[in-house]
C-alpha cells in the first residue's frame, strides 16, 4: 500500500488546494492508500509525493497540478488492488 503526502505552503494559503486535492485522491483510491498526509511548510512550496518519491512540484512546474493530473500519475505508482474472488 502506497503512502502520499502533500507539502503545502501554510503561510500562502495553498491548505484549499491541498484539501482538495485530497478529497480527489481519496475519492479514485480510497482504501488502497496506507494513508494520506497533508503537512504545512513555508516558502511556496506544493509538493505531492507517493512513498517519499515527488510527483509534481509547484517549483519545477510553476503552476498548480490538475487533479486529473495528480490521479494519473499517483496510479503509474500504486498498485491495483487485487480483485477478490467470489464463494
Amino acid at each position: 500500500m502506497a503512502e502520499v503526502t502533500i507539502r503545502y505552503c501554510a503561510p500562502c494559503r495553498y491548505l484549499p488546494k491541498a484539501i482538495q486535492d485530497a478529497d480527489a485522491i481519496l475519492k479514485e483510491f480510497g482504501e488502497t492508500l496506507s494513508a494520506l498526509r497533508l503537512v504545512p511548510g513555508d516558502h511556496g512550496v506544493y509538493d505531492v509525493a507517493v512513498d517519499d518519491t515527488i510527483v509534481f512540484s509547484l517549483e519545477k512546474t510553476n503552476r498548480f497540478p490538475e487533479s486529473t493530473e495528480l490521479i494519473q500519475e499517483i496510479r503509474a505508482r500504486v498498485k491495483p488492488r487485487k480483485a477478490r474472488k467470489k464463494a
